[in-house]
């Protein structure tokens, strides 16, 4: 007789990152249950798999997996109808100080409207709000990473989708994006964030991310990622072990190296150590 499969364990998980303390993380596994509630902070929801109705503005809506965004604001009611299929998703919360004063370093008033329940799916607002999520998925402790990104989403959110989009254009510093730079090739290996990076050439980071993309078209981040990933590539041909080229170049562990290192080289390191040390 074919065996019978046990039907998935819905499981549900809540925690505030310790690098980002203004920022809530839910996430459920394999749900079927109804929720409501009513908002007291922003959030972004992304559904990884299954899907549901809800309630949200005198209207249903519905929400499957992809790219497209659940958006919600602090004050409004929201009220799961039916589910589809048992979801997997997870929602990212900013408390209303956080969003208010992205909101004045980006010249919008406080309190800002969010325009759109659902996010179109294809903006610059996706890319940075999944990028987001999957570095708080897998508990990232790279404190350049989590700020960078928590700002990249929130300028998205609030340039694409709030009701008074902040203006566009800002003014160059270039030398200060500039002693940036240098400071990131001197101490790349050091978890440095991007508030202190900021703050040290006295722009607030929102306008620090935008010039510093603009300028060598990376975040910061990512930039530091780079550097790293290009240290690794010369210890790895003088023969370090990859465990300990990780440690050496400012990385958590072992697998952190191998992430970044097979996206931007192709290859694993142990990959990359073989061709290179024949």
């Amino acid at each position: 007789m074919p065996s019978m499969r046990s039907a998935p364990v819905p499981s549900f998980s809540l925690w505030r990152p310790p690098l980002l303390p203004d920022v809530q993380v839910v996430r459920v596994e394999e749900d079927s249950r109804l929720w409501s509630g009513h908002s007291i902070q922003y959030a972004i929801t992304v559904t990884y798999a299954g899907a549901f109705d809800f309630w949200y503005r005198k209207r249903e809506w519905t929400l499957g997996p992809g790219r497209q965004l659940k958006l919600k604001e602090p004050g409004e009611v929201h009220r799961d109808l039916r589910v589809h299929a048992p979801v997997t998703a997870q929602s990212v919360a900013f408390t209303p100080r956080l969003v208010d004063e992205a909101a004045r370093q980006l010249g919008l008033p406080a309190s800002p409207h969010l325009r759109a329940t659902l996010s179109r799916g294809t903006g610059r607002c996706e890319a940075a709000a999944l990028a987001l999520h999957a570095a708080l998925a897998r508990r990232s402790s790279d404190r350049l990473e989590c700020e960078s990104l928590l700002t990249e989403t929130l300028d998205a959110l609030l340039t694409e989708y709030a009701e008074r989009p902040p203006a566009t254009r800002c003014p160059s510093h270039r030398p200060a994006v500039l002693r940036v730079r240098d400071f990131l090739y001197a101490r790349f290996t050091e978890n440095v964030g991007l508030e202190a990076l900021a703050s040290s050439v006295d722009l607030n980071r929102f306008h620090l991310l935008r010039m510093f993309r603009a300028e060598f078209g990376l975040p910061p981040h990512d930039f530091v990622t780079h550097l790293r990933v290009a240290r690794a590539r010369t210890l790895l041909a003088q023969g370090m072990a990859a465990g300990d080229v990780a440690a050496e170049v400012g990385l958590y562990d072992q697998s952190q190296l191998n992430r970044h290192f097979k996206r931007i080289v192709g290859v694993t390191p142990g990959q990359y150590a073989r061709a290179v040390c024949q």
